[in-house]
């Protein structure tokens, strides 16, 4: 609940330049916020996430709330806001962390997903107020990385749908993060921590300071915090792509076919068009090839036909392990400056002023980059070639097919983020007498805006490898390597690179010499820059109070108008936007979303003071929303119609007695696509997917073949020569806003003869409709060709020619590439319980004892999981934590347990491996039989996991406190999984190889 008084609605924004200058202590009295006494003294106002209307002190409101206050946050040894929310029971584990099990699966991003229902669809503000958001993983969302942990008095978490309160995305619940106001003194913080084998070391220290009188107040704080990685080959289960597929030097039966020794195809005879546009040959017989360990490729006897891998398992292949160099955990700093103020200019008018500026740098590394040419475009028009006979370093004279090669002299890729967020927030609020009652208002405007500058070090230009890898030749005058063109002319600046030396391209093997090696590298690398911005400008304006007093109390309302313009930029790499970057193509995009939207809020006291009704009160909301939007997307303008909604919302609160309250919730939520849903521009991938008009399918009965000659195809079909479909994956600017109803019935059970003693028990059921939903590439390729009532063909033709419209064909029928996209196609439901006990002890002679144990229990999820079942991300049956926290004198102590359930997950690799001798461990041991006892499918079941943390705590008599703490104190380790994108483990765990142990320290002046 965020304090609140009659006369001013919590303060807002104070700006980075008085911050700055409140440093300095040249800031005069500039904040304040307008207090009468008198009428303070008399009524003690708060507003509860989740309502809008200023109301006496409660405990329990018509939602469930969640509060983390900051005795709870010290508690946890944690340095984030993000980390904080990722452990609380009702995360689902599936939002994004400094954890990268993805691999190149985030930039240092922190955010958080409820309910299972993703990031997208839980809010978060700061004070009440929208925040910063950034273009995060195809969506936009807000880093609480940029929300500074230092100046955090509590965390409220709403967990019920509140769109008709707070606008769009509050669809999976409300986080409202409330800063420290009214503070006064200062006070100082330094943590120190790392794991148990030395590694992922992590520092913080913040200085708070705040100051005020009767007609002003300020808070500055000012904090740096710094974490440094962990190597994923430094752990076990994460040193190589699949634990238990196979040695660790080749990755095994997992490890990359582009490896230090190449992987090259030849040519036997000339190449030759294709329908495509591309190029082909017929391949030697006994290929690929690689060169032989410790060869240095300087005739064709140097090489041999390339290992997969051992049929027993056991021994190496000529792959490659890319695990080792990826991080494990990433590193971060973060630097913020943040300040708050009020400073009253009448009796009944207040200045509000808030600012914040965060800087968050973050890096990732990935393996070196692999040099996937093939004259067939297999990978992308890009890397549609190969070296030639004519290559200096060609030890075959013949042409390649393909030559897939590890950049090694290279290096691997390194991504460098630097992430800019500002928060500015400039308010007024006040209070005016109407007919005899106290009216609430306050008007502003926010300014919220993210920038992220990427740097990214040893990737290739495949414009000058395409030259290097050409027709090229040592000069016969003075030995000089050089490149020719078509004509036998020296190709300025070029220099022939040599993808058949092996890892250190034959340096030192008489091939090339260190000047030639460092030259080869520098012509073909460079070095990223690209830039992205989002900027939110939300102008606001609130009034509240009461009507007429009811014989159950007074009738509360709330009224309020809002107006925000979200704009987006996305300025990639020139060379990736240009096709000519090892880096997939990427489109520069641009676009920006307008909403305007009315509310109104009433709490309606019916009944009070009565044999059973204590009270009874009904709130009702609504909340009518307009979207306008124009943008940039695949190279042309668009203004598509969002459109817009009125979400409403009813709640019922019935305390039955004082021990007893029964409370409920019915609202009509939706989400509107932001603007990454609708501009985000085409990132190039290549998924394996099936052209329903190939020569091989265009006759099948689920073909429909007309459909496929209106596109251009021949009515034979056309050749699908890979079963890989350059595709991208971006926007939709047809997207329309989805759906949700949130029912939810909750029990308070606070038994007199227990005092302390609390039960509250809630059950909530989302359904949503229209879903923003993800389709891939074969998935549109059905839709659009599948034959009428077949599986996966759209069900009319308006909705078949918008798939359609998301295939581009050449002139003679083949696939240029499919725009994979969202579309508002899919329903279902969450639902569950969530279920929390609170015991505060009375003081004994052993110290205070208090306990709280949170649960999430899941019944069903039919949108984007399987309750009990992990695919890609978890879907726990039960998330639970229990917290036992102790304080006798200048003693305390907190114990805290952690539970997540078991799942079960298929087995990706079909067969089991171990069985046929093809991986030395069994990756998949659990048989589903049929009724005839023979293997139906084969899972892998990971089990159930509890993690303790600990913290003890001692006030020193200089009004200091040291805290000694662990997380994951038994150092267990995470569960294996089979479709995590990496390191074989998911990032929703605590990570392998012991538990972190941390020394923080407070001061207070």
């Amino acid at each position: 609940m965020t304090p609140s008084h009659p006369h001013a609605i919590a303060p807002a924004a104070l700006p980075f330049a008085i911050a700055a200058a409140l440093a300095s202590g040249a800031l005069m009295p500039a904040v304040a916020q307008a207090q009468d006494a008198e009428t303070q003294d008399e009524l003690d106002t708060v507003v509860v996430t989740g309502s809008r209307i200023p109301r006496a002190a409660e405990v329990e409101s018509t939602s469930p709330v969640l509060t983390i206050d900051r005795a709870a946050i010290e508690a946890t040894g944690l340095t984030s806001v993000g980390d904080i929310l990722f452990n609380i029971a009702a995360s689902d584990g599936g939002a994004l962390r400094n954890v990268t099990t993805g691999t190149n699966g985030s930039d240092g991003t922190q955010n958080i997903s409820l309910r299972g229902l993703g990031a997208n669809r839980t809010l978060i503000l700061v004070n009440g107020r929208r925040w910063i958001t950034a273009g995060i993983t195809n969506a936009a969302v807000v880093d609480l990385n940029s929300i500074p942990i230092s100046v955090v008095e509590r965390i409220e978490v709403l967990k019920d749908g509140a769109s008709a309160i707070y606008g769009s995305d509050a669809i999976a619940g409300v986080i409202n993060v409330i800063t420290r106001k009214n503070f006064e003194g200062a006070e100082a913080n330094v943590y120190l921590g790392g794991y148990s084998k030395g590694d992922g070391f992590q520092q913080s220290y913040d200085f708070t300071v705040g100051a005020g009188s009767d007609r002003w107040n300020a808070v500055f704080s000012i904090a740096y915090q710094d974490q440094e990685p962990v190597y994923a080959g430094d752990r076990e289960i994460s040193s190589v792509p699949v634990y238990g597929g196979g040695d660790l030097a080749s990755g095994g039966l997992f490890g990359s076919g582009t490896s230090l020794r190449g992987n090259f195809t030849r040519c036997a005879g000339a190449l030759t068009p294709t329908a495509s546009g591309f190029q082909t040959c017929t391949p030697v017989a006994g290929g690929p090839y690689t060169l032989t360990p410790g060869e240095d490729g300087r005739q064709a006897t140097d090489f041999r036909a390339f290992i997969n891998y051992t049929v027993d398992g056991s021994g190496s292949s000529d792959r490659y392990n890319f695990a080792p160099v990826n991080y494990l955990l990433q590193p971060i700093e973060r630097f913020n400056v943040y300040g708050q103020a009020s400073l009253r200019l009448t009796d009944r008018i207040n200045f509000n002023a808030m600012a914040t500026y965060v800087q968050r740098s973050s890096d990732q590394q990935l393996a070196e980059v692999p040099l996937t040419m093939d004259v067939r475009g297999l990978a992308g028009p890009q890397w549609a070639f190969a070296p030639t006979a004519g290559n200096v370093f060609n030890p075959f004279g013949q042409d390649l097919r393909q030559a897939n090669f590890r950049a090694l002299a290279v290096g691997p890729r390194k991504p460098y983020f630097d992430n800019d967020n500002l928060a500015v927030t400039l308010s007024f609020d006040g209070a005016f007498d109407l007919a005899g009652r106290d009216l609430y208002w306050d008007v502003g405007y926010s300014y919220l805006d993210s920038r992220i500058a990427q740097r990214g070090e040893n990737f290739i230009n495949l414009f000058n490898l395409r030259r290097a890898v050409g027709d090229s030749r040592r000069n016969p005058v003075t030995g000089a390597l050089e490149c020719l063109d078509g004509s036998g002319a020296v190709i300025a600046g070029c220099v022939p690179f040599n993808v058949f030396g092996g890892p250190d391209l034959g340096l030192g093997a008489g091939v090339i010499t260190r000047e030639e090696y460092e030259a080869m590298v520098d012509y073909i690398s460079y070095t990223q820059n690209a830039l992205q911005q989002m900027t939110t400008k939300d102008y606001f304006a609130n009034l509240s109070g009461s009507i007429v007093d009811l014989p159950a109390g007074p009738l509360g309302f709330a009224v309020g108008l809002e107006h925000r313009r979200t704009a987006f930029n996305n300025q990639p790499d020139a060379l990736v936007a240009g096709g000519g970057s090892s880096s997939n193509f990427t489109e520069p995009t641009n676009g920006k979303v307008n909403v305007d939207e009315i509310y109104a809020e009433l709490n309606i006291p019916l009944l009070a003071d009565l044999p059973f009704a204590k009270l009874l009160e009904v709130n009702l909301a609504a909340r009518k929303s307009d979207y306008d939007s124009s943008g940039f997307f695949g190279g042309t303008s668009v203004d598509p119609d969002i459109g817009g909604d009125t979400s409403k919302k009813i709640g019922v609160k019935w305390q039955v007695m004082d021990d007893l309250m029964f409370r409920g919730t019915f609202s009509e939520s939706f989400r509107a696509p932001d603007v990454l849903d609708l501009y985000l521009g085409g990132a190039e991938s290549f998924p394996a997917a099936i052209d329903p008009c190939n020569t091989a399918n265009i006759a099948l009965a689920t073909t429909d073949a007309a459909r496929c000659v209106a596109d251009g195809v021949p009515g034979a079909g056309v050749a699908q020569p890979n079963g890989q479909i350059r595709s991208l994956q971006g926007g939709n600017p047809d997207l329309q806003p989805e759906f949700g109803e949130t029912k939810s019935f909750g029990v308070v059970y606070s038994p007199s003869w227990a005092p302390g003693l609390n039960f509250t028990l809630d059950w909530y059921n989302i359904t949503l409709e229209d879903v923003i939903t993800f389709r891939g590439t074969q998935a549109i390729l059905t839709a659009c060709y599948g034959a009428p009532g077949s599986v996966g063909a759209a069900p009319d033709p308006a909705q078949r020619a918008l798939f359609c419209s998301f295939v581009t064909r050449d002139n003679v029928g083949n696939i240029i590439d499919v725009r994979q996209s969202q579309f508002n196609l899919a329903q279902g439901e969450v639902e569950g319980y969530d279920f929390q006990v609170t015991y505060a002890m009375p003081e004994t002679a052993w110290g205070k004892f208090s306990f709280q144990w949170d649960s999430t229990y899941s019944t069903d999820n039919t949108l984007f999981g399987v309750v009990g079942q992990y695919n890609g991300a978890p879907a726990w049956r039960l998330r639970s934590n229990l917290t036992t926290s102790w304080r006798k004198g200048d003693w305390d102590a907190t114990w805290a347990v952690r539970y997540y359930s078991a799942m079960d997950e298929g087995c990706p690799f079909g067969p089991n491996y171990f069985e046929y001798g093809i991986t030395p461990t069994e990756l998949c041991d659990n048989d589903v039989l049929d009724a005839n006892g023979n293997p139906l499918r084969f899972e892998n079941r990971i089990g159930a996991r509890f993690y303790h943390d600990v913290q003890v705590g001692w006030k020193t008599p200089w009004n200091g406190k040291i805290s000694l703490g662990a997380r994951n104190l038994f150092g267990k380790e995470p569960p294996i999984t089979r479709n995590s994108f990496a390191h074989s483990f998911d990032g929703a765990y605590d990570l392998p190889g012991g538990g972190f142990f941390y020394l923080q320290y407070n001061q207070k002046f």
